[in-house]
């Protein structure tokens, strides 16, 4: 081997020693070097929306029907011959109204006889007294015809008075079928239907009861003209639910001037107004359901708090509040599940 070949591998391993040095070098610098770490606290970044009034939707109501305000058969409490009829069916009457008059005929003979009875008996008092002055006991039956005599006038006198039969209350008589001529006997005649003012009856669900509570009237409306508003009293609400409809009663009263409701018929009637509609909601989103309670987190000054709240009536993507919230309170809307209560958070507007 020359000289010259002897240098370039002499060379040739003084590099490779050198490339192995600095290789060892830097591997160790590495391994050496220590491992950075990052403390920052990440704040998660939510969506927030502010609690406002919105229409939950349509008012509420539900059918009801209209009743006569009272209901009173018509009683004859004598019989007879039809002498007179002075309504008829359909007719409006009021209260102590003709409507019938019976023939007093034979009720009038009895009278007379009553009475030729009692003037005889007085008479013969009179007699009797001037020839039994000295024995009063003597005159004592004359007395007591004269008194039964007066007795049987009187029964005779509230006979003659049955013969008339008038209305007992004001209202339309809708069962009335006596005929002039024909002969009725004891007992119901026909019935007269009160309709100014008019009862209404509805049957109100355990839901929709709440919606009553502290209420004096009703608006209604019948389904052929529903633009005609009307009002209507509460004069009972039950505070005992119909247990196997699960529902409660309500009965109101209202004028019927034009007597344009009639008993049977059903009509609308309204639980809530266009202004009661207007009512504190979030949307369906924000709320978190636990069991049988509901929560939301409430945004402010950079922290979230976690509040329940009381849910109402439910309309597409909101829900009414009915307890826990204010308008204009922010609540998280998008991120909430992953949340804790006073957790500090990047709140960006929904809007």
């Amino acid at each position: 081997m020359n000289s010259r070949v002897w240098y370039k591998l002499a060379l040739g391993c003084t590099l490779l020693s050198l490339v192995t040095i600095i290789a060892a070098g830097c591997s160790n610098s590495e391994e050496n070097k220590p491992v950075a770490t990052d403390n920052t606290v990440q704040i998660p970044s939510v969506k927030v929306s502010q609690v406002e009034n919105r229409s939950i939707g349509d008012p509420q109501e539900t059918v009801a029907e209209v009743l006569a305000s009272e209901n009173r058969d018509i009683i004859a409490k004598a019989s007879g011959d039809v002498l007179k009829v002075t309504k008829k069916r359909g007719d409006q009457v009021k209260k102590g109204e003709l409507l019938i008059e019976l023939d007093p005929t034979d009720v009038l003979l009895q009278k007379q006889k009553a009475e030729i009875s009692l003037r005889t008996a007085q008479d013969n008092l009179k007699n009797g007294q001037f020839t039994s002055s000295n024995d009063p006991d003597a005159l004592q039956p004359l007395k007591d015809q004269i008194q039964l005599a007066q007795i049987s006038i009187q029964e005779i006198d509230r006979t003659l008075a049955n013969y008339k039969i008038t209305a007992p209350i004001s209202g339309v008589l809708t069962d009335f079928p006596v005929e002039q001529g024909m002969t009725v006997s004891q007992g119901v005649v026909g019935n007269i239907q009160q309709i100014d003012p008019v009862k209404i009856e509805a049957s109100i669900t355990e839901e929709n009861a709440k919606l009553l509570q502290g209420k004096n009237e009703l608006t209604f409306y019948t389904t052929d003209q529903p633009e005609q508003l009307q009002k209507a009293t509460i004069v009972y609400f039950s505070d005992i639910m119909n247990t196997q409809q699960r529902t409660y009663s309500v009965e109101l009263e209202a004028d019927n001037k034009g007597l344009a409701l009639k008993p049977g018929a059903k009509i609308q009637l309204l639980l809530t107004d266009e202004a009661e509609q207007e009512v504190l909601t979030v949307p369906t989103t924000a709320v978190i359901r636990e069991e049988s309670n509901s929560f939301v987190y409430v945004y402010a000054e950079g922290k979230v708090e976690k509040r329940q709240v009381q849910l109402g009536r439910l309309n597409g993507m909101y829900q009414e509040v009915t307890s826990g919230l204010s308008q204009g309170d922010q609540i998280v809307i998008s991120g909430q599940y992953q949340l804790k209560d006073q957790q500090e958070v990047d709140a960006v507007s929904a809007e």
